[in-house]
């Protein structure tokens, strides 16, 4: 069985017996960047560490009481995982645990003394995300210009060593004109490479400083055009029966359609037990009542999240990107409304059905 075959079963198992098996770890909300599309870090926040921010301790006793409750997975991220000072203490307890673990890291920290370290007791993947493919690219969207040849140092002394990595970039208005220039990057190392798009709002900012740098709903059809066709892939592979069956099945759906509170669970750096990364209510305190209480807490709860009624009933739900954290980064709240989710919802819409009328008249 393949590991993508395993993995499938397992969640789908766990589903149905309610157990938690991944559990993403954020470490610290810091990061030695300043991305103007963070979800984390507000715009300009220092590096000095927060009050809030847990222990080697906490954490690693979080990440028992995780084990004990089904956990098989976990990812440790930040801001950047990196910058916290017990780093080592955390990941080495995790490693020990035998569970599989994926770092994500923006690079920079990636020095041979911590590649060396990681070699030793190695993750199963680091992904690293790559902003840009210059340094004005990285100047003017994360802050920093030298920081890109620091990421670029970081790859390459994490493959010295033999580690798995993984290349991620977000698309922005910034480093759009950057994207095929850093998918040869990822290339040139013969390392994967995956790509996002969407961006929604910080969690504590909202989406007052990502708006302009967000890609509009047209931007986003065409860029996925493009990409596709570089790709010599079909944008929707789908017959038009097949999509009016998915949109009856989309109307049932509840508001919370994903793994989150089914089978995932986040804790963020102030110890806050979540749905995923994106929420920042309907939380549990997993260090006064433990992990598996604030499982079990978490998810009744998610049956309580409401969906807009407009959205229940709209045909363009099979193409939205709509969830319950994402509408309230972009309104304030569950059932607000986002004109950009539902622009680009439409837009999905009207090109599928724009390709199969040509289809139907060939």
């Amino acid at each position: 069985m393949k590991l993508t075959e395993l993995f499938g079963k397992l969640q789908k198992d766990a589903a149905e017996k309610g157990i938690p098996i991944f559990a993403g770890m954020e470490l610290t909300s810091r990061c030695n960047l300043s991305c103007k599309m963070c979800y984390v870090k507000p715009w300009g926040e220092n590096l000095s560490p927060h009050s809030s921010e847990l222990t080697a301790k906490e954490w690693i006793r979080l990440g028992k009481e995780a084990v004990d409750a089904g956990v098989l997975f976990f990812l440790l991220t930040g801001g950047e995982p990196f910058l916290h000072a017990d780093f080592k203490e955390i990941y080495e307890a995790y490693n020990k645990m035998g569970v599989r673990i994926t770092v994500f890291t923006n690079g920079i920290l990636a020095t041979g003394e911590m590649a060396k370290w990681l070699a030793q007791r190695p993750p199963s993947v680091i992904e690293i995300t790559l902003y840009g493919a210059s340094e004005r690219t990285y100047e003017n969207l994360c802050g920093s210009g030298a920081a890109y040849h620091q990421a670029i140092k970081g790859i390459e002394t994490l493959l010295k060593e033999g580690l798995n990595i993984t290349i991620r970039t977000t698309i922005t208005k910034t480093n759009q004109d950057d994207y095929k220039a850093i998918k040869k990057i990822a290339e040139s190392y013969s390392v994967p490479f995956a790509v996002s798009n969407l961006i929604f709002g910080n969690r504590r900012a909202g989406i007052n400083n990502i708006e302009k740098e967000r890609l509009s709903p047209f931007e986003i059809i065409e860029f996925e055009e493009k990409k596709l066709a570089e790709e010599g892939l079909e944008q929707y592979n789908i017959s038009l029966v097949e999509l009016e069956d998915r949109i009856r099945r989309t109307k049932v759906l509840p508001s919370m359609a994903c793994s989150a509170g089914r089978t995932t669970f986040y804790i963020d750096s102030s110890g806050r037990m979540l749905f995923c990364p994106l929420f920042t209510s309907h939380y549990c305190l997993p260090l006064e009542e433990g992990v598996e209480k604030s499982w079990e807490r978490l998810k009744i709860a998610r049956d309580s999240i409401p969906l807009p009624d407009k959205c229940s009933q709209c045909d363009d739900r099979v193409f939205c990107q709509m969830c319950p954290p994402k509408l309230q980064l972009e309104s304030g709240d569950f059932t607000g409304n986002s004109d950009y989710l539902c622009s680009l919802a439409k837009a999905q819409r009207i090109r599928l059905t724009l390709l199969k009328n040509e289809e139907s008249r060939r």
